[in-house]
């Protein structure tokens, strides 16, 4: 049974919806009753989609047969599927899924505690195999992201006259890489860029939507980067921006994580790296905050000199989740959420002072107040 000294037991359903609309559910929601499933899933703050891995045990033939069905085993197959689809229309639907539509698996996976469950990851394309271990008494089945499938998807053909809002180009390629709007508003994207257009014409026949997106966005004064299967925008470190934008995706207040696992520490320049019991709502791009009473019981066992070492490298404080890694499964082994952090500077807020005082007034500039 997969148990937490934190929580109950651990829970996870992976859902695969195949080129026809077919869905093949496996999951294991309470007191490792289902099939056992393991997973790893690498969330970045870049323009990637990041990276996904999931294993599942002894699958029924039904549902064995569903799965292997949702991608193509030859490249014939791929040309089957990709007859006749319309990929470079001009008129897209906003969650990006024309762009989806040409046969390739849509892979979810969910997981928590005690039947409550979010979601870890989405992926577009996958690479599914099933093969006999343990001497052949096991079949384990593994599903793996594949990038490669947004070079075949996301074909780009449009003309934008100069003068045209900077919006209006980055919102047409990420419907057409079949990603949704995450935050990508004309009221944010003004936000974070102000009164933004084209300075001369931009036209594109071909290419990956993706490396469009890169193309159009990397000379200005922001950051995008994909987040399950979403794009997110915010203001670029380093920079100071006209119109006060931050560094992050201000969507709500910050995060506290679940109770650690072991102590932070510092990595490479000057990034912290922390390990908490699995915690789907920790995602990259956002704040994390580190309480002076949740890094205490990780430092539990240290002498008082050592205690204050350990809390001059890792602060309490703010930090900016920069890349998130889920692990877990439902069997014996660890479920846990390690997260990059980098420390996020706010002189006024951090220079002392009543902790909810400053809580409210980072609250007020994340929510625009």
């Amino acid at each position: 049974m997969g148990l937490s000294i934190y929580r109950g037991t651990r829970s996870a359903r992976l859902r695969v919806t195949t080129s026809d609309g077919e869905v093949a559910v496996v999951e294991n929601m309470e007191g490792d009753k289902g099939f056992r499933i393991g997973f790893e899933a690498r969330r970045t703050m870049d323009g990637s989609p990041g990276e996904f891995r999931c294993t599942a045990l002894n699958l029924s033939d039904e549902v064995l047969g569903a799965i292997d069905a949702a991608q193509p085993s030859r490249v014939d197959d791929l040309d089957k599927l990709l007859a006749g689809k319309q990929l470079q229309s001009a008129i897209l639907a906003d969650d990006g899924s024309d762009a989806l539509a040409a046969g390739f698996a849509v892979v979810e996976l969910e997981a928590g505690y005690d039947g409550v469950v979010s979601r870890i990851f989405k992926a577009i394309g996958v690479r599914i195999e099933t093969l006999p271990t343990d001497g052949d008494v096991t079949q384990e089945t593994v599903i793996e992201s594949n990038e490669g499938a947004d070079g075949v998807l996301s074909l780009v053909a449009a003309s934008f006259e100069a003068g045209t809002p900077t919006f209006d180009v980055v919102d047409y390629l990420r419907r057409v890489a079949g990603l949704g709007p995450g935050n990508l508003t004309p009221a944010n994207f003004a936000a974070v860029l102000g009164d933004s257009r084209l300075d001369s014409p931009y036209h594109s026949s071909g290419g990956q939507a993706l490396a469009r997106i890169d193309e159009v966005l990397k000379y200005l004064d922001c950051r995008w980067f994909i987040d399950d299967r979403e794009i997110w925008i915010c203001a670029r470190d380093g920079v100071v921006s006209p119109t006060g934008a931050l560094p992050w995706v201000a969507d709500g207040p910050p995060e506290e994580p679940e109770p650690l696992i072991g102590r932070p520490r510092r990595v490479d320049g000057g990034y912290v790296e922390m390990t908490c019991f699995l915690c789907p709502r920790l995602r990259p791009g956002r704040l994390l905050r580190l309480t002076p009473g949740g890094l205490a019981l990780a430092e539990q066992g240290l002498a008082p000199s050592a205690q204050a070492k350990q809390r001059a490298r890792v602060p309490p404080g703010l930090y900016r989740m920069d890349e998130v890694v889920h692990r877990g499964t439902t069997g014996p082994g660890e479920a846990t959420t390690t997260a990059k952090l980098r420390p996020v500077v706010l002189p006024d807020l951090d220079a002392g002072g009543n902790q909810d005082v400053k809580d409210l007034l980072l609250l007020a500039i994340i929510m625009g107040g």
